[in-house]
């Protein structure tokens, strides 16, 4: 029995449906996610959820919730966990905080290295549905793509293949303790080719229209997003502007035995949220 935390989200939604195993979902509002799976209220916050949640299970895939940023929470879940006789513990992490100073990310590898449990890291770069979930409206709208990333590239991963990951690692824990993969797309883009790639699948042509910073901000507070959530988004795409965003990595096809799947293939298959 697999536990999934933020089973709600697209990360841990994507363990649920690919896992391959019995798996508990973990849910702040304990609702039904999928019918195939368990589902339980946990909060990483709320260590009284903690019990309840893990009994009967042996493995956890963890996420960091986008609001946590301090180790304490998961020495707590991990101290439960080794209490609970969890065997092995997947953790999902983000592209480049192996090696960063500033990642809040950080804090969970550390809490998750000193847990005494067996463990694998997870370390996905950005995910092709940021597409969707972002640039959607504009793209259904105005036939284009408009974000500060320059000519950079970046090798964007669908996250249907983070789920794909963490099956690979249940077939065999034992092999994969103690390692890290980071989890790449099949290949880097600019945002030029991922409008051509677009346009092929639409049937229509979409621009990239590459714009500041300041202009980006300007644009989405004025489509209604949070200041600050526009201002976060302007920093990732500059990372991609300034070279910084994940290359291809062989990871993930040395993990699952596959290449990762392409972005044509993602587009296909959510056509119709932007059409």
């Amino acid at each position: 029995m697999l536990f999934v935390s933020g089973a709600s989200g697209r990360m841990g939604g994507a363990v649920v449906r690919q896992c391959g195993v019995p798996c508990r979902a973990g849910s702040r509002k304990a609702k039904p996610l999928n019918p195939a799976c368990e589902t339980a209220l946990f909060d990483l916050d709320d260590p009284a959820t903690y019990d309840t949640a893990l009994v009967g299970c042996d493995a956890i895939f963890l996420m960091r919730p986008p609001t946590t940023t301090r180790r304490a929470p998961f020495d707590a879940l991990l101290g439960a966990a080794r209490a609970a006789g969890i065997g092995h513990v997947i953790c999902a992490s983000v592209y480049g905080a192996g090696g960063s100073r500033v990642l809040p990310h950080r804090h969970m590898e550390a809490a998750v290295r000193d847990g005494a449990i067996p463990y694998t890291f997870l370390r996905p770069a950005d995910f092709m549905q940021n597409l969707a979930d972002v640039h959607a409206g504009s793209i259904r709208d105005r036939d284009e793509i408009a974000v500060p990333a320059g000519e950079g590239y970046s090798a964007s991963l669908d996250v249907e293949d983070v789920g794909h990951a963490a099956a690979a690692i249940l077939v065999d824990r034992a092999g994969h303790a103690g390692r890290a993969y980071d989890l790449t797309g099949p290949a880097a883009l600019t945002f030029e080719d991922v409008a051509w790639v677009l346009s092929g699948v639409l049937d229509r042509k979409i621009t990239y229209r590459a714009v500041s910073v300041p202009r980006f901000v300007i644009e989405q507070t004025r489509a209604g997003r949070p200041l600050a959530t526009a201002l976060v988004m302007a920093a990732l795409y500059s990372v991609q502007r300034f070279g910084r965003a994940a290359p291809v990595r062989p990871d993930f096809e040395n993990l699952t035995g596959q290449p990762a799947g392409p972005l044509a293939a993602y587009l296909t298959r959510e056509r119709a949220r932007f059409a």
